[in-house]
């Protein structure tokens, strides 16, 4: 009796554990399909975790305000280059409904993805086309939130639709800078939860410029530059060094005479006598290698005796390169140093 009990005690504790192993292999099906679920779980609730996300920005005024997202956008629009570029580079062309005010030809690296984008006129577009459009976030300039243009940023918040003004076209919150583009991404990481991404991104860009800010620390006697737009005929704009080109410029170990933005005339250039002529060029679809663009100085025989016209030393800018900040600003720190100190690279 004790045997047979024995037995039967034996045979259940068997049944038992073999109940209890199968059991636990079911519960931890590693299948591809539970495997996808558990991993989309995982994403959303990560995303779930992040929002909501409040940022500080600005209205057309210049004021900050605050700005809450509660998802990641998904129907954006970038209004002008450097925010169309800034998010197809980021890797956010997917949530881009239309893109408009592109001052100069789209970067090749972008161009296959830029034309997957509807292409909206700069020129015509108005309030309520955009609403048709039914975005939930709009990323641009500040001067776009005009009373003639959009209105202001709270006509669009308060119709759930968020904005997005890019810190270097703020004139309130002081100088124009490289810094600002980097908070404007860091900022753009926390909206969209790519914070990895944007962190890799920044971290890059400052790495880069950091070699060539400790290139022109060595340099003894720094270039003079002047940064110029074309207004009118005979009338020009000087970038100063509250400019993000500036910024650009100095930190491609150029001297910029112009201390302040604001017009000079053809006399003040001369007098003047930059060492190299940065031109800021725009929207008649050439490139900036394209040696014609600097003909306006270069034919004009009231700047002969300049020394930048005389060397024939002029940089082409373009403004998607220099203007509110986007993917293009190490690009082209890189090139000015380059172009500035040919020789440098070369000892």
């Amino acid at each position: 009796m004790k045997i047979k009990l024995l037995k039967k005690l034996t045979m259940g504790l068997v049944c038992l554990t073999m109940a209890t192993s199968l059991l636990a292999c079911g519960s931890s099906n590693n299948s591809p399909a539970n495997t996808k679920n558990k991993n989309i779980s995982e994403s959303s609730t990560k995303a779930d975790s992040h929002y909501p996300v409040t940022i500080t920005n600005y209205n057309y005024a210049g004021e900050e305000i605050k700005v809450t997202y509660d998802k990641a956008p998904e129907r954006v629009l970038p209004i002008y280059q450097t925010t169309v570029e800034l998010m197809l580079d980021l890797g956010l062309g997917d949530k881009i409904i239309g893109a408009c005010g592109m001052d100069n030809p789209v970067l090749d690296t972008l161009k296959d993805q830029y034309d997957k984008i509807p292409q909206i006129s700069d020129k015509t577009f108005t309030k309520e086309q955009i609403l048709d459009m039914n975005p939930d976030m709009i990323v641009t300039w500040k001067s776009i939130f005009s009373d003639k243009k959009l209105g202001d940023v709270t006509d669009w918040t308060s119709r759930g639709i968020n904005t997005f003004v890019q810190r270097n076209t703020v004139k309130q919150i002081g100088d124009y800078t490289i810094d600002n583009v980097i908070n404007d991404i860091n900022d753009l990481g926390n909206i969209f939860n790519i914070q990895d991404k944007t962190n890799s991104y920044v971290n890059n860009m400052k790495d880069r410029l950091s070699v060539v800010e400790d290139k022109t620390s060595k340099i003894d006697k720094k270039k003079n530059v002047l940064i110029l737009e074309q207004e009118s005929e005979g009338q020009y704009r000087a970038y100063g060094k509250n400019d993000l080109v500036g910024d650009m410029i100095a930190k491609a170990g150029g001297e910029n005479l112009g201390v302040k933005s604001g017009e000079m005339s053809a006399e003040d250039i001369v007098a003047a006598n930059p060492d190299v002529i940065v031109v800021v060029h725009f929207e008649d679809g050439k490139n900036i290698d394209d040696k014609s663009i600097f003909e306006i100085y270069t034919g004009n025989p009231a700047f002969a005796n300049v020394t930048a016209v005389k060397n024939n030393d002029f940089i082409v800018t373009g403004l998607a390169e220099t203007w509110a900040g986007g993917i293009r600003v190490v690009d082209a720190v890189e090139r000015y140093f380059k172009e500035l100190y040919p020789n440098i690279d070369k000892d």
